[in-house]
C-alpha cells in the first residue's frame, strides 16, 4: 500500500511522456466550476483540494471551487482556507444528502461546465489539461456529460462505466447472481469491458461527473429523492432521453479511493443504496415493476446477503447489515411516495 501511495504522489507532479498530450492554446477557453460535497471526509477533502491547486490550468478557466458541507462534525474544513483556490464554502445546517447538496452548490456555478467531484478524488497535474484538450478537439453538441479514467492506489483501472439498469439487472444484483455466475447473469455494470479506450457510454460514475451547465439547468439538476446513490444514473438517463450522450475519455485520468465517507456507516450505506434502487425502479419502470423490485430488496436480498456473509465467515458485518434493513423497513411508505411522486 505504501508503494501505491508513492506512485500516486509521483504522478501528481509528473507526466508519462507516452501518454501526455500537447498543451494547446485556445482563443476561447471553456470555464469551469467544481463542486465538492463534504460530509465528515477527514483529511480526504484537503488532499483533494491540494491536488486541484497543483493541477495545470492552461486551457480552461477555473472560476470557482464550491464546497458544500453537509453539517460535518469532524473538523474536515478547518484548514482548507489556506488552499490557493477561488473557494466558496456553503455550510448546510444538516445533512441534506448528496443530490440536494450538489443542487445547492450548482446555484452558484455560472460557468460552461460543472464538475461534481467526490472528496476522495485526487486529480493529477495533467488531468484538466488533457480533459479540456479532448473537449476542445472532440466536443459535440449532443455530448452533455463527460467522465474520465479512474485509477486505484496501485494504478489499476477502475471499471466505472455502466449501462442503464433494467428491472432484470437490478433483480440479478439483489439476489447476488451476478457475483455467483457473472458470465450468465450480467450486471448493468460494464465489468467485462477493459475501460482502456475512449467511447460513448450510457453512464459514468458520479465521483468525477462533468456536466454542461445548460444541460444541468434543463434537467433541474439532480433528483433530490435520491439522498445518495443513483442520482447520477437517474440524471444520465434523463439526459439520454432528451438526446444527450455521455462520453468516457481515457486521455484524462485521476485517482479515486472509493467508498468515501460511507465506509464509516455501513448500515446507512446499505439503506441508502437499497432505497435509491427502489426509487429508481418506481420512477423509470412504473408502479408494478417498482413493487416487484421492492419485494426482492425487502425479502430476498437480506437472506442472500446473510448467506454470503456466513459463507465468508464475516460475522462482524451481519449486525450492520441488519441495521440497514431495519432503516429500510421503517421507511417503506416514504420510499414508495418518493418513487411515485
Amino acid at each position: 500500500m505504501k508503494n501505491g501511495k508513492m506512485r500516486i504522489r509521483m504522478k501528481l507532479h509528473s507526466h508519462n511522456k507516452n501518454e501526455q498530450k500537447s498543451v494547446l492554446t485556445f482563443g476561447k477557453n471553456r470555464s469551469l466550476s467544481i463542486i465538492v460535497v463534504n460530509w465528515n471526509s477527514g483529511n480526504q477533502i484537503l488532499e483533494c483540494l491540494k491536488s486541484i491547486e497543483h493541477a495545470k490550468k492552461v486551457n480552461f478557466y477555473l472560476k470557482k471551487v464550491i464546497i458544500v458541507d453537509n453539517a460535518s462534525t469532524d473538523g474536515s474544513l478547518n484548514n482548507i482556507e489556506n488552499i490557493k483556490l477561488p473557494l466558496k464554502i456553503i455550510r448546510n445546517p444538516k445533512n441534506y444528502g448528496f443530490a440536494k447538496a450538489c443542487n445547492i452548490g450548482a446555484k452558484d456555478a455560472e460557468e460552461d461546465f460543472i464538475l461534481f467531484l467526490n472528496p476522495d478524488m485526487i486529480v493529477f497535474e495533467d488531468t484538466f489539461v488533457n480533459l479540456f484538450n479532448y473537449i476542445h478537439e472532440h466536443d459535440k453538441s449532443e455530448t452533455g456529460i463527460y467522465g474520465i479514467q479512474l485509477l486505484d492506489m496501485d494504478e489499476n483501472i477502475q471499471k466505472t462505466c455502466a449501462r442503464f439498469p433494467t428491472l432484470w439487472n437490478l433483480i440479478v444484483r439483489t439476489v447476488g447472481l451476478d457475483t455467483i455466475c457473472p458470465k450468465i447473469f450480467k450486471s448493468y455494470r460494464m465489468a467485462e469491458w477493459s475501460h482502456r479506450e475512449t467511447k460513448e457510454v450510457e453512464q459514468v460514475i458520479g465521483a468525477f461527473f462533468l456536466v454542461k451547465k445548460h444541460l444541468f439547468e434543463r434537467l433541474d439538476g439532480f433528483d433530490e429523492s435520491f439522498f445518495v446513490y443513483f442520482e447520477e444514473v437517474d440524471f444520465s438517463r434523463r439526459a439520454y432521453e432528451l438526446g444527450f450522450r455521455t462520453s468516457y475519455i481515457t486521455e484524462a485520468k485521476a485517482y479515486h479511493k472509493g467508498g468515501g465517507t460511507s465506509e464509516k456507516v455501513k448500515g446507512k450505506r446499505l439503506f441508502y443504496n437499497a432505497q435509491s434502487r427502489v426509487i429508481y425502479a418506481f420512477k423509470h419502470f412504473g408502479l408494478i415493476k417498482g413493487l416487484i423490485l421492492m419485494g426482492f430488496v425487502y425479502f430476498i436480498e437480506p437472506i442472500s446477503r446473510i448467506s454470503f456473509l456466513i459463507l465468508k465467515r464475516n460475522f462482524d458485518e451481519i449486525s450492520e447489515m441488519i441495521k440497514g434493513y431495519i432503516y429500510l423497513y421503517k421507511n417503506i411508505i416514504k420510499i414508495i411516495k418518493a418513487g411515485t411522486k
